[in-house]
């Protein structure tokens, strides 16, 4: 397939966030409308999706047992409605057009709107490109995309802000964006052309009552079905007008290919812990890009929905794995959006989730949320644990920092509706049920399971261990009966048929064994049930078993607990199940031992009454607490607890306003410019080989030096050897070893700033830094003249960061009697001579510019990232202070100064910048407006020094005889 004939395009890079798409833009930022490409449409597949008859999301499925009140309206056809305007009178007829100028004229303000924001396809022409394998199909991707939108946009789509009834809801407060996969809102269509709409009940629906309280909310999502382009607004007038909802309209082909074909077989499987083959059972690569790329076009879609309907201050909920890259595409056009996501499924361990060859992208786009819910602490832990390993980020228990933008993690598991339960078990015909019910099964204990047929559940786990009983507790024989409900889902899959042709082999195994006439001791029921009948079965059992081998939350628990107030049933739940952290009243068992489960079993149809009644106290205790409501309430308030936070954070450090600081140094007769290499101008490495400078590197410090009031001084810890290197050529001042060597821009000799020679230490300390190294995977010694540095960036980030811990102890005590001290920095521990430091040899270089060079600075630009720029930073602060309040000052009559830190880590500073690649651009920006030109020499003289560096010897032809 050519590029052009492909329909999904994919850059592999695409959803790598960086600074720019994290923070705020540049005051001086201009946003580019590229033009979109014109490409041929692939022909539309009439095979219509069938969607599953339950979402696979943990938090659908858990709660979609819950009882559905479908609400059926019936819609008038277009061709009705296109009637009605023809039998019009000459009057209504005009009264109708004056309305469609009416609102026409509220589109073309909307338009204007929309067109001063632009939208996401062309956003996206801009962002930063690094994987040139996949950059055709990102192109093509971005236009289509963009192509689309500007379609919706131009064909009546309205925003939120002016809907189609001429209501003004910006006048209404934010409200809340519930986005998910599907609307709990279903649209079909019949043969005669009409659509119906059938609400919900249960799920997110009941739990987001205790939101409403709150604020209002629009949910937004895929009606289930393909939608045709001429009905489209007719159906997302009525969903936006009836139900408060907001379409996202994927084609069958689209819908197909993103939810069962990356959702439901990659990222369902993988995060319950089944390893995604190679193949799959017909062949193919089970793992195949074009899924990877419906999922990526599908989240556009999503996030295209999103801006039509989000105003200013509006907060977004984005719910499950289905819209993983959602969060960073909305925070690349919504730079203060207030964003959570929250997992309805398990998070896998770092081991499992590294499996995933996209594994970089989902992470980097589920971090552009500020809050990230999960049900458990266990989920938490490995979220916390891939971002350190994968993506080599420092987290804590509250989150992860990302390009300065810092994502927290909170733990809230959801609940279920307790007043839908107790208004069923009220129910006469419920009741009437149960009595019948106790009257089928009179004289025999019940034991219950309710499941979708999948191989996550623990069904065989669940029929195996019966038999077991039935084997060794023969006292139980003809006196137990299993009731097991085994939804079928994905029939057509065929290791879902491999399960189903099991469990059906299992249930005739053991109903022969151990079954009479009169009497079968499983009741294997493979459909799914009226909620009337669920209730009422949840009432009549003894015991309920919950044997899933990987679960997500599994609320059948909760509410087999609450259809037990009068029997005070005995709960048997998989260690594995999400709910078995929360339920401490149940037995927790391993499903994987059959001998456990069968015994647990046992203990459970022997439990006396009056423990049987202290155990569903504190279940019930706790189900009625922790309702659905109370979670969504509890999230929503802590996302706002989070978004206050970070907006304050934010006012006490601005990001850096780069005209400003322009403005600042205009009319400064000696400007100061003190850079930071590792951590601003570049990320920081262990091998000294690997940081070198690139041509993009010298032009912008070049062009700074080129100015003759500029003073450009490279601060880093390498040693002078590899900075005179780097940089020798260059009319800039250096800064090696965090302050031990100095020379001043201009002069070719070193200055050393070390009072003490002595090099004994290194014989006592060498040793123990070798001990630790060999134990160490990853970990380098770097020796230079003055100092040691002890690297561990390369080596495991929870093993690394241990031993260096524990190495720490070790170096602090050993030097205590020695002219060293052990300084702590980013993925290093360095040793260096008492009393150096990056600020002294700042405070003599201030002096040697002023004593031997008659130089007082007027302004000071300080650029740094890590700890040591922080006792930099507040020295240039004294120093400013000093300067303008002390007249007599030597130093300078007035001095300006503006401290940057690269992250949000800083104390000290004045502004910040997101990363290096901001820093980087700050710098260009700086640069250009410098007074003079760039001397071409400087420029001839390393593109001479880079083409022996970075450039390979050509071999040459003469062949040695």
């Amino acid at each position: 397939m050519s590029e052009k004939e492909e329909y999904y395009f994919y850059r592999k890079d695409n959803y790598s966030t960086s600074s720019a798409d994290i923070e705020y833009a540049s005051e001086n930022e201009v946003e580019e409308q590229s033009t979109q490409e014109n490409l041929p449409i692939r022909p539309r597949d009439d095979t219509s999706f069938k969607s599953s008859s339950r979402e696979r999301s943990e938090g659908s499925d858990g709660l979609s047992s819950s009882p559905e009140s479908p609400v059926t309206t019936e819609n008038r056809p277009f061709q009705e409605l296109q009637k009605q305007k023809g039998e019009m009178s000459p009057k209504a007829a005009q009264e109708e057009i004056l309305a469609q100028i009416q609102r026409l004229q509220l589109k073309l303000t909307e338009l204007r709107e929309v067109d001063s924001t632009s939208s996401i396809g062309s956003h996206q022409s801009h962002l930063q490109t690094t994987s040139s394998s996949h950059s055709s199909h990102q192109r093509a991707l971005e236009s289509s995309l963009g192509r689309e939108a500007n379609f919706q946009i131009h064909s009546s789509m309205t925003r939120s802000n002016i809907g189609e009834t001429g209501h003004d809801d910006s006048k209404l407060g934010p409200k809340l964006l519930v986005v998910s996969n599907r609307l709990p809102v279903t649209v079909t269509r019949d043969n005669n052309g009409t659509y119906h709409f059938n609400m919900s009940s249960g799920g997110l629906v009941s739990a987001l009552k205790g939101v409403k309280s709150l604020m209002s909310f629009i949910w937004i999502g895929w009606p289930g079905t393909e939608i045709d382009p001429n009905e489209r607004e007719y159906v997302r007038n009525k969903l936006r007008e009836d139900y408060s909802c907001f379409p996202v309209f994927i084609t069958d082909e689209q819908a197909n290919l993103y939810y069962n074909g990356f959702c439901n077989d990659v990222l369902w499987p993988l995060f319950h812990y089944v390893p995604v083959p190679i193949v799959s059972s017909d062949g193919e690569r089970k793992f195949d890009f074009k899924y990877w790329q419906a999922y990526s076009a599908a989240n556009y879609r999503f996030a295209e929905a999103v801006l039509q309907v989000y105003q200013e201050g509006d907060y977004i909920w984005v719910q499950d794995y289905h819209l993983l890259l959602l969060p960073s595409l909305l925070r690349r056009r919504l730079r203060d959006v207030k964003i959570g996501f929250f997992l309805h499924i398990p998070f896998p361990t770092s081991e499992v989730y590294r499996i995933l060859p996209v594994r970089k992208e989902l992470l980097q786009g589920v971090l552009a949320a500020d809050l990230i819910g999960f049900h458990t602490y266990d989920y938490a832990r490995h979220f916390l644990s891939v971002c350190t390993r994968i993506l080599g980020l420092d987290s804590s228990p509250k989150g992860v920092n990302y390009h300065s933008h810092f994502a927290h993690v909170g733990i809230f598991p959801i609940g279920i509706d307790p007043n839908t339960f107790h208004r069923a078990l009220e129910d006469s015909s419920v009741q009437q049920r149960i009595q019948e019910l106790h009257e089928k099964f009179i004289g025999k204990k019940v034991l219950l399971g309710v499941d979708r047929l999948d191989y996550i559940k623990g069904v065989p786990h669940k029929l195996l261990a019966l038999e077991w009983l039935l084997t060794k507790h023969s006292e139980w024989m003809h006196k137990v009966v299993l009731v097991q409900i085994a939804v079928p889902t994905r029939t057509e899959i065929e290791e879902y048929k491999k399960l189903s042709s099991q469990t059906n082999e299992l249930v005739g195994r053991i109903n022969g064994k151990f079954g009479t006439v009169d009497h079968s001791p499983i009741m294997f029921i493979n459909q799914s049930l009226a909620f009337e009948e669920l209730v009422a079965l949840y009432t009549v059992a003894d015991v309920a078993i919950v044997s899933s081998v990987r679960d997500g939350m599994n609320l059948v628990s909760y509410e087999y607990v609450m259809c037990q107030q009068a029997n005070k049933g005995v709960l048997i739940l998989s260690e594995f199940a999400g709910s078995a952290q929360s339920l401490s009243g149940a037995i927790r068992v391993n499903p994987w031992n059959i001998e456990e489960l069968a015994n647990a079993i046992h203990e459970a149809l022997s439990m006396p009454r009056r423990e049987r009644e202290i155990k569903h106290w504190k279940l019930y205790r706790y189900v009625t607490t922790h309702t659905a409501e109370y979670w969504a309430k509890s999230f929503f308030q802590e996302l706002d607890n989070v978004v206050k936070h970070r907006d304050e954070l934010r006012l006490s450090l601005p990001l850096l306003n780069v005209k400003s600081v322009t403005k600042r140094m205009s009319n400064a007769r000696t400007r100061l410019f003190l850079l930071e290499y590792e951590g601003s101008l570049c990320n920081s490495k262990s091998l000294a080989e690997l940081n070198s400078p690139t041509s993009t590197h010298i032009k912008i410090l070049t062009r700074l030096c080129s100015d003759p009031r500029n003073i450009v001084v490279i601060l880093s810890g390498r040693s002078k050897d590899i900075l005179e290197h780097w940089f020798g050529n260059y009319p800039m001042g250096l800064i090696a070893e965090n302050g031990c060597d100095l020379k001043i821009s201009g002069v070719a000799e070193w200055r050393c700033l070390v009072s003490s020679t002595e090099t004994e230490w290194r014989d006592e300390l060498l040793p123990v830094l070798q001990y630790f190294t060999e134990r160490t995977p990853g970990a380098y010694i770097e020796r230079k003249k003055h100092s040691i540095t002890w690297h561990f960036r390369d080596a495991d980030p929870e093993f690394g960061s241990w031993q260096a811990n524990e190495l720490q102890l070790h170096l602090t005590e050993l030097c205590s009697s020695l002219p060293i001290e052990v300084n702590s920095g980013p993925k290093y521990l360095e040793l260096r001579p008492k009393g150096v430091s990056r600020s002294s040899t700042v405070e003599r270089l201030f002096s040697i510019l002023y004593d031997e060079k008659r130089t007082s600075v007027d302004f000071c630009f300080c650029l740094g990232a890590d700890r040591c720029s922080e006792d930099l930073f507040a020295f240039i602060h004294h120093m400013k202070d000093k300067a303008n309040g002390d007249s007599s000052s030597s130093i300078s009559t007035k001095m300006d100064a503006i401290c940057c830190a690269v992250g949000l880590q800083s104390s000290n500073a004045d502004a910040y910048l997101q990363d290096v690649e901001a820093a980087l651009a700050a710098l260009r920006e700086l640069s250009s407006h410098t007074s003079a030109t760039i001397v071409d020499s400087h420029l001839r003289a390393h593109t001479n020094a880079l083409s022996h560096v970075h450039k390979p010897r050509r071999r040459s032809n003469t062949k040695i005889k």
